[in-house]
């Protein structure tokens, strides 16, 4: 018997693979039969326990899978399950000749991917859309519509029990690029303010994010109102953590996506990157904060250890005021003395 089954693919970022998730949904509407996900360790955190996922697979190409034998283990595996069609959002030359290695009969990736030739089917890339909208053109196309995680009720308690406060805000300080984080000074500036009005403050973030922890607890004031949750929580309990705030404030990283599916007001700062580069949060309360009209910006795909021009005025030129006028318009009213 031919297996009916459809395995999707991507290997990229955290906020990719959640802006994938949609197509999890529209291959199950789609097609008869069980649907697969093949992603990074990370990224198998973000679609762990979803409900129409038969399984997450890892393709850990820096561990276990890493170098050509990896490659060639890996792909064996996929032959085994036998798939009838595989879809990848990402466009890595490396997840393409896997696929082709696993011999699955259709193989359906963008024009542009790194190693097209791979793919039975190639897909224009949809280069002014959403991320959500690209990936779902792997599909056939599709409107923009919120991203998902599923947390057990185990990580719900979990998070319940690390934040009891109420109409908290949460801040993601953090990004693997620096050019893609807003000053820790302004930051503390922020939590400082709306500390000091009674707003209690959740910072969340993974263990790499410790030493601007730090930075901003002492910056900050610290003080009872604030809740360090950084390198403490995985992503799903970071998730179920977001789902019961009152707004996120984010650069543009992983947390930026995960406060988008938790459906809560994000407040997303855009330092070295741009809205149009098509991964700005689209809800309906959602704002973008940016330094327009530098002829700098955007400085490249992703971000870079330092600015290449040495000023950083897209962070440093976006002003703790600002970001302080938005966050007001989202939180509750201040709760000072409660």
């Amino acid at each position: 018997m031919v297996s009916a089954a459809t395995l999707l693919v991507d290997t990229s970022f955290l906020g990719d693979v959640l802006c994938a998730e949609p197509m999890v949904r529209a291959a199950a509407e789609k097609w008869a039969g069980p649907v697969d996900f093949l992603t990074s360790p990370g990224g198998a955190q973000m679609l762990q326990n979803h409900p129409q996922l038969r399984q997450v697979l890892v393709y850990d190409k820096r561990g276990t899978d890493r170098g050509l034998r990896g490659l060639l283990r890996l792909a064996k595996r996929l032959r085994g399950h036998q798939y009838a069609r595989v879809l990848c959002s990402n466009r890595s030359w490396r997840t393409a000749l896997l696929l082709r290695l696993a011999a699955i009969p259709i193989r359906v990736g963008y024009d542009n991917a790194a190693a097209a030739w791979c793919y039975t089917q190639r897909i224009p890339y949809p280069q002014n859309k959403h991320e959500i909208e690209r990936c779902l053109a792997l599909l056939g196309g599709g409107a923009w519509q919120r991203p998902r995680m599923y947390p057990t009720p185990a990580e719900r308690d979990v998070a319940a029990q690390k934040v009891t406060s109420c109409n908290y805000l949460v801040v993601a300080p953090g990004s693997i690029w620096a050019t893609k984080r807003w000053p820790a000074s302004h930051f503390a500036q922020v939590m400082r303010v709306l500390l000091d009005d009674g707003i209690a403050v959740v910072l969340i973030g993974g263990p790499d994010d410790r030493k601007l922890a730090d930075e901003l607890v002492a910056l900050s004031g610290g003080g009872p109102g604030l809740v360090d949750l950084v390198g403490q929580t995985n992503l799903r309990e970071s998730y179920a953590v977001l789902a019961k705030a009152a707004c996120l404030l984010t650069n543009d990283s992983a947390p930026m996506h995960m406060g988008v599916a938790a459906g809560i007001p994000v407040v997303a700062l855009y330092c070295s990157t741009v809205p149009a580069m098509g991964f700005a949060p689209q809800g309906p309360q959602d704002v973008v904060l940016e330094v327009r009209d530098l002829d700098c910006r955007p400085c490249g795909a992703h971000g870079h250890p330092q600015c290449p021009r040495q000023h950083f005025r897209c962070g440093q030129g976006l002003s703790p005021e600002v970001v302080l006028a938005a966050l007001r318009q989202r939180l509750p009213p201040c709760q000072k003395g409660s």
